[in-house]
């Protein structure tokens, strides 16, 4: 990339070395930024548009962990553990990012510029656990489950997994069950699939729902 193309934000995750060998990249609704369980090749930095990032579980199925819309780092933990991707990040429309190729890894892992990045991000991963862990704590399944379906859905659709939300709410799969049936009988959502359902009443599950 030339310097006069350099979007701002790129100076502060990559050194100029790197800075030239970023390759730009867009990523059309429904493609596949990085596939659960392949190794890692490049590192993407989302410079706009909205991602999902989807686990598949043991049985088959997908879980939407969280959606992204907002300048976004992808790999880094990966390249850091030597391990292949956890997810997959799934692009929800057009997406601008560009990536580096990990030719070598060595040097890009002792740039003082890059790691200071690393270690904003997974400071800033330990503190979102913090803050949900305490909301867990404050709020209820009901305005914890409504937040929850806000973040994740795409065009009024969206799925859930209530054995993961059970595990991650703090509360029992009978439970998540449960305010999932009060939200059907009160015409808040409706069930569209398996593990899938719409939402009728936005302004309802909004009102029940709290910003982190």
């Amino acid at each position: 990339m030339r310097n006069h193309t350099i979007h701002p934000q790129l100076e502060q995750v990559f050194s100029a070395p790197y800075l030239s060998q970023l390759q730009k990249v867009t990523f059309q609704k429904n493609d596949y930024i990085c596939t659960q369980g392949q190794a890692i090749t490049e590192l993407t930095y989302i410079l706009s548009g909205k991602v999902k990032i989807v686990r598949s579980l043991f049985n088959g199925k997908e879980h939407i962990l969280e959606t992204l819309n907002q300048p976004q780092i992808l790999g880094d933990v990966e390249l850091m553990t030597n391990q292949p991707a956890g997810s997959s990040v799934i692009a929800l429309e057009e997406v601008q990012a560009v990536q580096l190729p990990l030719n070598n890894k060595e040097e890009l892992l002792k740039d003082p510029v890059f790691l200071y990045q690393i270690g904003h991000n997974l400071a800033m991963a330990l503190h979102k656990q913090g803050i949900t862990a305490s909301t867990n704590a404050s709020y209820s399944v009901k305005e914890r489950l409504a937040t929850h379906m806000l973040s994740i859905e795409e065009e009024g659709v969206f799925q859930l997994s209530p054995s993961i939300l059970a595990a991650s709410f703090g509360t029992s799969y009978r439970h998540v069950q449960r305010v999932i049936k009060q939200f059907i009988d009160q015409g808040i959502i409706e069930k569209e699939a398996f593990k899938t359902y719409r939402i009728l009443e936005k302004k309802t599950l909004e009102k029940l729902a709290f910003i982190d």
